[in-house]
């Protein structure tokens, strides 16, 4: 156990020493591991060594003693009384003692530091609870950036395939298949021919998207400005949305490798949600730079629904809102999801720099 447990809080003991005193009308104080009083009803008393309890501590014999009147004399600062040990993780942590004859000062210092006792362990456990949370709150976001590293990576890998080797192959097959087309004297044969290098240029085409689908080369080479503005303007032209587009502050600027992935997602998350339920006309994306962080709102006139019943019907079979919460999460940001039952949606990110 850390030795922060295994510490008495001086705040915690002066509320039970306040209690206890206010009780029997009596003189109450505790002390630390050292002998040193760190609570008592004679707020005077804070700070002073009391003497007795430092030599009980200092000698390594844990016990209960009573405090004669012929110690009062013997000893400065000192009145009678019975005094209690409290143990934890057997160990003296300190000790509480109760003014008065002994037959009414030990019951209540007994029943005192039993009850400091309790309250150690429960401490110590809600620590041990807490730390377990915690922990596997760590693990949990490290296996999830590994795997959200190692998925960039796959998507960055075959997109690079699909675009530097598929790519070229099928241009080359377009190219033969042109050639061949102007080789042959048969009409037939000719239009056969051009009719499969249209198949080819369409499937080159498929390929094409698929690899900016996955990981976009502009990303990687220009960075997350032209990258989204590249998505944005064909996801215009291919679904017809009006959009309303302000970056402001940015230019060419580059940003962590993470932040530029994370938003980029976010952004292309978040126009496939608009385009697949909420039946919207008009989109505005703003994407900006402060001094201190980047932000990016993007804002529909679709649809909407009922974010509350939403998140407690879904949770987090959501893949979608949950990825991206976890994606600004992983960049220490903040995402936030607002929308209503016929005025849309809006979707909040905030990202420090």
């Amino acid at each position: 156990m850390d030795n922060e447990y295994q510490r008495l809080d001086a705040k915690f003991a002066q509320s039970l020493v306040d209690i206890v005193a206010a009780e029997l009308n009596k003189n109450v104080n505790i002390l630390d591991d050292r002998g040193v009083v760190i609570a008592s009803f004679s707020k005077e008393r804070i700070g002073q060594v009391h003497e007795p309890g430092a030599m009980m501590l200092k000698s390594g014999v844990i016990k209960e003693f009573y405090v004669t009147k012929a110690d009062e004399l013997r000893f400065n600062g000192v009145r009678t009384g019975f005094n209690m040990p409290i143990m934890f993780e057997n160990k003296c942590v300190g000790v509480i003692g109760v003014t008065g004859e002994l037959k009414t000062s030990e019951p209540y210092a007994r029943l005192a530091a039993r009850f400091v006792e309790a309250n150690l362990q429960s401490n110590a456990r809600q620590e041990k609870l807490v730390g377990a949370l915690k922990e596997k709150e760590e693990l949990q976001f490290v296996f999830l950036n590994k795997i959200i590293r190692v998925q960039e990576e796959e998507r960055k890998r075959i997109s690079r395939e699909l675009h530097d080797e598929t790519s070229q192959s099928l241009t080359s097959i377009i190219v033969g298949l042109r050639v061949l087309a102007e080789q042959v004297k048969g009409s037939g044969e000719r239009e056969k021919i051009l009719h499969m290098r249209d198949l080819a240029r369409t499937t080159l085409e498929a390929v094409h998207d698929m690899a900016v689908e996955l990981r976009p080369v502009l990303l990687d080479d220009l960075g997350l400005v032209a990258a989204a503005q590249k998505y944005i303007a064909n996801y215009s032209k291919q679904y017809n949305i009006v959009m309303h587009v302000e970056f402001n502050n940015l230019s060419r600027e580059r940003f962590a490798t993470e932040v530029e992935i994370a938003l980029y997602r976010i952004l292309q998350e978040g126009l496939t949600n608009i385009v697949k339920h909420a039946k919207a006309t008009e989109v505005w994306v703003s994407l900006y730079k402060t001094q201190t962080k980047l932000i990016l709102m993007i804002n529909d006139n679709g649809v909407g629904f009922n974010l509350e019943l939403f998140k407690s019907t879904h949770s987090r079979t959501s893949l979608g809102i949950y990825g991206m919460s976890e994606r600004v999460a992983l960049v220490e940001g903040i995402f936030d999801i607002k929308s209503a039952v016929g005025q849309g949606t809006k979707i909040f990110v905030e990202i420090p720099l």
